[in-house]
Order: structure tokens, then sequence, then C-alpha cells
């Protein structure tokens, strides 16, 4: 959070928008920033997107790192995603990893590489072709996973609360005070389950264990 701030009032301090592109045409590399830093951008290299309301969308060849206080994004980034914010919403396509710290995250799109998001809310659903690590009071996790999935639910009082909702192809480990299954979920791999109370199963099997008072980071 502490970065979070001082990002927060470095966008503050910038009164208009500046934009820059540089760099050969096959890996030509923009940056924009301001109070609101927004466009449709073709790079064929990085781009790099900082403001108070950040949006991206277009077709980045490389990476893609978005900082502002809301973030919004449906780009198609050849590279790695990397965005930061108190919200953030990105619904395009990644096809390297994606990292993403929020108080508030939504991710559904396509996801070719290793994903790991950290924030208070936290929804994923879309296409997850890597594995994912979510750190989160409240988890849901409503996408095609195709790899094992690492949740961690977290709070000042409990272990916040995960709930599973979508297709976990390969299983995984989910710890949080409160996990719920919906009907609709499923998982066609070995996964673990480290809760307070074992969640009704419906369809769906898996291995519980107490979380007996225990922090999920120490498990």
């Amino acid at each position: 959070m502490r970065i979070l701030l001082g990002m927060m009032v470095s966008a503050l301090a910038l009164a208009g928008c500046s934009y820059s592109s540089h760099g050969p045409e096959d890996n030509r590399s923009v940056e924009r920033a301001g109070m609101v830093a927004t466009g449709d951008v073709d790079a064929t290299g990085s781009a790099e997107y900082a403001g108070m309301i950040v949006s991206a969308s277009g077709n980045i060849g490389r990476d893609l790192d978005l900082q502002g206080a809301t973030v919004s994004s449906n780009a198609h980034v050849g590279g790695n995603l990397s965005a930061q914010g108190a919200r953030v919403r990105f619904t395009g396509r990644v096809d390297g990893n994606t990292d993403v710290q929020a108080a508030t995250a939504y991710l559904d799109g396509r996801f070719g590489g290793e994903v790991s998001i950290q924030g208070a809310r936290l929804t994923i659903n879309g296409e997850i072709d890597g594995p994912l690590f979510a750190q989160g009071a409240h988890v849901r996790l409503a996408g095609r996973f195709a790899e094992p999935v690492d949740v961690m639910g977290e709070g000042s009082r409990s272990a916040g609360r995960a709930i599973i909702a979508g297709t976990l192809e390969q299983g995984g480990r989910v710890c949080a005070g409160e996990v719920e299954i919906h009907r609709d979920a499923r998982a066609n791999g070995p996964l673990t389950i480290i809760a307070d109370e074992r969640p009704e199963g419906r369809d769906i099997s898996f291995t519980f264990e107490d979380r007996a008072g225990r922090d999920c980071d120490r498990l």
C-alpha cells in the first residue's frame, strides 16, 4: 500500500498528459503519463501507462506496465502484464506472465503464463493456461485453470474467504477461513482445501484439512 500511495501522489503532481515513443520500428515502445492516461496504441515494443485514471487498449508486442488509482485494459499483450492500482480490471489477452496488485481486481481474458494476483477482493475469470497464485481477503475462482492453483486467504480476524466456481483442471491448494464450492465447480486433478470447516463438496472431489487457526501463508 505504501508503494500505491506514493504512486498516487506522483500522479497528482502531473498536471497534463504526456506521450512519448522511442526505439526502432520493430521494437518501438510508448509511454503515457498524466492525471488521465488513456489511449489505444499499437506498439511493437513495450508500453507504460501511469496516472490517476489509466485505460489502455490495442496491441503491445512486448510488456505492458499499468499504474494508477483506477486501471482498466482490454489490450493484447505479447509479453508480460504488470498492473497496480486501487481498482484493476483487465479483459484482454496476455501471452506471458501476469502480475496484479490491487485492492479490487477483476480478470477475465486469456492468460498464457503464470498469474500472480494480490489484493483484498479478487475475481479471476477467463482462460488461465499457466499456474495461478492468488492472495486476498475475498478470492473468487470463476474461470478455467489449466495448471494447479494456489490460493491463500487473508484477513485481520480470519483467513478470508475463497469461492470455487470454475474448473480446476489440475486441482491445486485453496486455503482460507471459509471456502465455498459452487455447484458448477469442477476439479479434474487433486485438490486440497484447508479451512475452518469442511465445505459441501457437491460433485467435486477434494482432500480436506482443518486450518486450526493457522495463517495460510505459514502452511
